[in-house]
């Protein structure tokens, strides 16, 4: 928490960040199109005024001198289409020295994969410029017939520039870890899991994680770990869901997603964890809905995820940590996950295992390792403690958080079944956590968790039953107009 400023309020505050920074975004794209968009019009424009008007008799009448020839006046054009072609020459020689230096800044800090997505976006700019050069080479060679030609080159010269201050206005975002995400994201989006690997996106997000954790590079690895895990835990592989079962190729992608993702785990500061626990929460929640065991005991879902880690067990806590900031807490990533999951997902019952039951044994399992890497290294007492803390804090966040972004809710069908599941997801995590990790009733760890049980369950049910009197109020006051 923020010192001095409630859980609310920093869920909001962090939330405003995240509108802020998608606005910001947006307004660079929409600026880039724009720019684009001139550039096209005036690239016609000249195509228009300079080959198709001198020619028809109506522009003549519109336009006296449109049609008038050079030769009637005889100027020197070669000035003109001299400083034309050199200013072009100019021109391309910047570009192509920025789109360099980028295309070094991007194969080194994120993955080559993303030099394709800059070196297509450089293409309009290249064909015009391109098209510009070579009529002007051309009219330099062999004089224009009409004044309009003359015309004809200045707008496609003022075409190149609109392009190119276009493709210099968006650099800065291709090169940023917003870039990745997208483009990612983008070739991710509708392909089934199981074939993950075999795309370039796959490794490029791994590799751009891999290397902003290696270089402490927070700004970058914030925005790549909360835009992969929000995806994950949206819904873009329906027919899976639809028929959820387990499969290897699919099982591997996802773990070795999450592997590749925590390779310099323990080489940047304590935050890099934290972020690593945005990808886990997001890879979590895509393998319960497609049917991907987590909590099976024949298979291990964290090893590679433990190895990134291995010899920094206080790296375990800052990764709990964001696994639940993610599920449970509004931020900077936006809403949380867990609420994304369920809402994308509204047809599942509340029985469906996959909505509760199955992500609290995950969630169980994930706990039960962090207790055994600790113990390993801190000894016994210490990882009992330290693990009495992560659910103390898992249940807080649960009622304080996820509870109240549930109950913010306006649809009255879609807030109620919310509240539901996350009671329900309070009940399964103390259930399943009982099975992993055996507790004495007469041991100190279980009162306190008993205890912290009890009083979020309670806080839960307040929640709701303080919802329903206020809909009862504001049923009871409303007044029909006159």
């Amino acid at each position: 928490m923020l010192a001095g400023v409630p859980l609310a309020e920093e869920d909001e505050a962090c939330e405003d960040e995240h509108t802020m920074r998608v606005q910001r975004v947006g307004t660079v794209f929409r600026i880039e199109r724009l720019l684009n968009v001139c550039g096209a019009v005036l690239l016609l424009a000249g195509a228009l005024v300079g080959w198709a008007l001198p020619h028809s008799a109506r522009a003549w009448a519109l336009l006296p001198g449109l049609g008038t020839t050079v030769a009637a006046t005889r100027p020197d054009v070669s000035g003109y289409l001299g400083a034309d072609i050199t200013a072009l020459a100019v021109i391309i020689a910047v570009v192509i020295g920025f789109n360099a230096t980028a295309l070094q800044i991007a194969g080194q800090t994120h993955a080559l994969g993303i030099v394709r997505g800059i070196l297509l976006s450089l293409m309009p700019f290249l064909f015009c410029w391109g098209a510009t050069t070579g009529v002007a080479l051309l009219y330099f060679l062999e004089p224009p017939i009409y004044f309009a030609q003359l015309w004809q080159m200045l707008f496609w010269f003022a075409a190149v520039v609109l392009l190119m201050l276009a493709y210099l206005w968006g650099l800065p975002w291709r090169l940023s870890g917003s870039y990745v995400t997208a483009w990612a994201i983008r070739e991710l989006r509708g392909r089934p899991s199981d074939r993950w690997e075999t795309l370039d996106a796959f490794s490029a997000l791994q590799s751009a994680i891999a290397a902003a954790s290696a270089r402490g590079d927070l700004g970058t690895l914030r925005v790549l770990t909360a835009d992969l895990g929000g995806f994950l835990a949206g819904r873009d592989d329906p027919r899976v869901e639809q028929e959820p079962a387990y499969q290897r190729e699919r099982y591997r992608a996802l773990k070795n997603l999450l592997s590749g993702c925590a390779q310099n785990g323990t080489a940047g500061p304590n935050p890099v964890a934290y972020q690593l626990g945005f990808v886990l929460a997001g890879v979590m929640l895509r393998a319960v809905a497609t049917g991907q065991p987590l909590a099976d005991p024949e298979r291990d879902f964290y090893s590679g995820l433990f190895r990134g880690l291995r010899g920094a067990p206080e790296r375990l806590d800052a990764l709990w940590t964001g696994m639940r900031h993610a599920l449970l807490r509004s931020g900077t990533h936006g809403s949380p996950y867990l609420l994304r999951y369920w809402r994308a997902r509204r047809q599942w019952g509340t029985a469906e295992p996959r909505t509760v039951t199955r992500l609290a044994g995950g969630i169980a399992r994930l706990h039960a390792d962090c207790r055994r890497q600790l113990a390993s290294t801190a000894g016994e007492a210490v990882a009992l403690e330290d693990a009495t803390t992560m659910l103390l804090d898992l249940y807080r966040d649960i009622a304080l958080h996820l509870a109240k972004a549930a109950a913010h809710q306006r649809q009255r069908s879609i807030r109620e079944r919310d509240l539901t599941l996350t009671t329900a997801l309070l009940d399964a995590i103390r259930d399943e956590v009982a099975r992993t990790w055996p507790l004495g009733a007469d041991t100190p760890h279980y009162e306190r968790l008993a205890a912290a049980y009890e009083r979020r369950h309670a806080e839960i049910d307040a929640l709701t039953v303080g919802r329903h009197d206020e809909e009862r109020e504001a049923v009871g006051t409303a007044r029909p107009l006159a």
